[in-house]
């Protein structure tokens, strides 16, 4: 390793480039089975210098770099590669006719899954938002609502934000008046109601 970065000290800047573009081919190239299949029967997997440029090759799964890869599977194999096991196995053609065989039909049935995905993640977003307007509607109207609903003793409760419009009454002793009453002590029919905000 110590020797690819000497040598990328002394590069020039097109060589760096062109260097560059090499690697994001090849590193791309990884994402193909038969091509690591290829690579196995010839012996490569079995050469240490080869194995230590995959481990330096894995810088491609930074962010910076990442995002200039067509085909992110690349990165996928490129971790199963670090293993001698898997560049052992992959010499086996029944292995990689297993592994092609699983990476077509993901990419068959990739696109459906993923619009399958976004239309139940869009549907939930418009659900929680239909949700949100009619709790907001139902607090909007909440303090509107000047129907009163009667109680057990038959008269009938003012809404809360009646009681908090309505100037209390100071508590005074009972009159003879039942109507007068009634409005000290918070129970007012329907009438006495329409007589008290007129």
């Amino acid at each position: 390793l110590m020797a690819i970065y000497s040598l990328a000290a002394i590069e020039s800047e097109e060589q760096q480039r062109r260097r560059w573009q090499i690697e994001l081919e090849f590193v791309q190239c990884l994402s193909n089975p038969n091509y690591l299949n290829f690579l196995a029967q010839r012996g490569f997997f079995k050469d240490q210098s080869f194995i230590n440029y995959l481990k330096y090759l894995q810088y491609w799964k930074e962010p910076d770099y990442a995002k200039y890869l067509m085909y992110p599977m690349c990165l996928y194999f490129l971790d199963l590669l670090q293993y001698e096991h898997f560049r052992r196995e992959i010499v086996n053609s029944q292995c990689c006719k297993f592994i092609d065989d699983q990476a077509i039909l993901q990419w068959q049935h990739y696109t459906r899954k993923r619009i399958k995905l976004i239309e139940n993640v869009t549907a939930a977003q418009q659900k929680e938002q239909q949700q949100q307007q009619i709790n907001g509607g139902e607090a909007a109207t909440g303090g509107e609502a000047t129907a009163a609903t009667p109680n057990g003793n038959g008269a009938a409760a003012t809404s809360e934000s009646q009681q908090a419009t309505t100037p209390s009454l100071p508590s005074q002793a009972p009159t003879g008046n039942p109507q007068q009453q009634l409005q000290v002590n918070g129970l007012a029919t329907g009438t006495n109601m329409k007589m008290e905000l007129n």
